[in-house]
């Protein structure tokens, strides 16, 4: 059932940029500007010799900074495939677990993950808790495990109050200073399609009147072939340091991430809780996550400990990464779609596909004196450009004035009270085999590209990205 009148839309986000020459940001600025002087100032009081010598690494040093190979500067790119050659060779881009290792062991995972450390928070009433302590940072993360109801058969009424209520959440984030970042995962699980004859099959009556039998063999045979079991799950990252609290112990910052997970309202933004995740489940998301295959283990067989949750093989690769057997990719937020939106933008990303899926969409909270500053200062820059081109007399394109628009309108929308987040997504697909990697690929570009998303592969950052969609409270960003 739908509602009737106009489809509300949704947009005005936009990518922080600095004040630099043209389209270029400040960084990029800095570096076309030496590359010019810096041969010029050697040719005039050094001569002809040593300015062709300079000009030679200023021509690279400009072409890295203005060059773009899939919408990112040849320089970062570049930046990347050195970090990560530079980790190959120290051997740190691979992992064996539980081999070599001497006990105890005080790294149980690999990478970023090394620091964490599984507590559990007995909550009244409601049993135990897991939270995942980052040693390194202090940080803890808590996660809720979700049921999305979908908005495939609500009116636009609902959807539209789901919608606010989620805009709503995010702000209130900005109320607690222990808060850092949120992350909302879905899961994308492919099935074989007889789950559903299997489920309905074994729930039929053998008196049942014939009518219904046939109505529900209909409705069996109507069902797509293609099934996917779908995870939802939010994680909560708290800095109990922040806001002049000291915890006397990490119990007691384990508790302070429960409790500010417990007040956020999310059952009126459209998602049923199902419970605050335990140990347990913690330790089994992340465990099929690197082995797919022990998504067939029973219920009895979870009786793990955190040092086993991870890898006992994993090896990062330039554009993937190889855990326990599997293959992944994993793709990070390019940019946002540049038009308006309707609420449904994200199904084609979320849909089900013949291999398993995980998407992340991480926000990072601003406080509200920050997102004032910030809002001010883009504002700033964007009338600073305006200014710069005046000056140069050079005509403003659609994208230069549309991205003017939208930072003055964010600095008004914010002053009035509206709230600021910075948000970003990450992709994992994952296969068994690796010759269904470039099918894999394929499937997630073209349902990014339905979404009105451009997304680019981690390349050099793959064990990051994988681990940010991990129930775990890695924040790439920060990392």
């Amino acid at each position: 059932m739908t509602g009737i009148g106009p489809t509300r839309s949704y947009g005005d986000w936009r990518q922080s940029r600095s004040i630099g020459l043209g389209g270029m940001d400040t960084r990029q600025t800095v570096m076309v500007v030496s590359s010019v002087l810096v041969p010029l100032f050697a040719f005039a009081f050094a001569g002809p010799a040593p300015g062709l010598t300079a000009a030679v690494p200023a021509a690279a040093v400009l072409l890295l900074a203005v060059t773009r190979r899939g919408g990112v500067l040849v320089l970062d790119l570049a930046i990347a495939r050195l970090r990560w050659q530079r980790a190959h060779w120290r051997a740190e881009t691979a992992y064996r677990g539980h081999v070599l290792t001497e006990l105890p062991r005080a790294w149980d995972l690999p990478g970023l993950l090394a620091p964490l450390r599984l507590l559990q928070v007995d909550d009244p009433g409601r049993g135990p808790v897991g939270v995942v302590w980052n040693q390194a940072t202090g940080r803890m993360s808590a996660t809720v495990l979700l049921s999305p109801a979908g908005a495939l058969l609500n009116d636009l009424s609902t959807i539209d109050a789901q919608v606010a209520s989620w805009g709503n959440l995010l702000a209130s984030l900005a109320d607690d200073e222990s808060v850092c970042h949120a992350a909302v995962t879905i899961e994308l699980v492919p099935e074989a399609g007889t789950r559903l004859a299997d489920h309905v099959a074994a729930r039929v009556a053998p008196d049942a009147p014939r009518l219904a039998k046939d109505v529900l063999g209909r409705l069996v045979a109507a069902a797509p072939r293609g099934a996917s079991r779908v995870r939802a799950r939010l994680t909560l990252t708290v800095d109990p340091a922040r806001g002049g609290r000291r915890p006397r112990s990490a119990a007691d910052a384990a508790a302070e991430a429960v409790r500010a997970l417990g007040g956020l309202s999310i059952s009126a933004a459209g998602a049923d809780v199902l419970r605050r995740a335990t140990p347990a489940d913690l330790v089994r998301i992340v465990r099929t996550a690197f082995d797919p295959a022990a998504e067939a283990a029973p219920d009895s067989a979870w009786n793990l400990d955190w040092s086993d949750s991870g890898p006992l093989t994993a090896e990062e690769h330039l554009d993937r990464y190889e855990h326990d057997g599997a293959h992944s990719v994993s793709w990070v937020l390019l940019a946002a779609p540049r038009q308006r939106v309707a609420h449904d933008v994200l199904f084609p990303l979320l849909r089900p596909g013949r291999f398993p899926r995980r998407v992340t969409i991480m926000y990072r909270t601003l406080s509200r004196e920050e997102a004032g500053a910030v809002l001010e200062r883009e504002a700033n820059v964007a009338a600073a450009r305006e200014i710069a081109r005046r000056k140069s007399r050079r005509d403003p394109t659609a994208r230069e004035a549309a991205d003017r628009a939208r930072a003055v309108r964010a600095a008004r929308q914010e002053a009035r009270g509206a709230g600021l987040v910075q948000f970003t997504l990450h992709v994992t697909a994952t296969v068994t085999d690796p010759a269904d990697l470039e099918e894999a690929r394929s499937e997630v570009e073209r349902a990014a590209g339905d979404s009105r998303l451009k997304l680019r592969v981690a390349r050099g950052g793959q064990a990051a990205a994988f681990a940010a969609g991990l129930p775990v409270g890695v924040f790439p960003p920060d990392a």
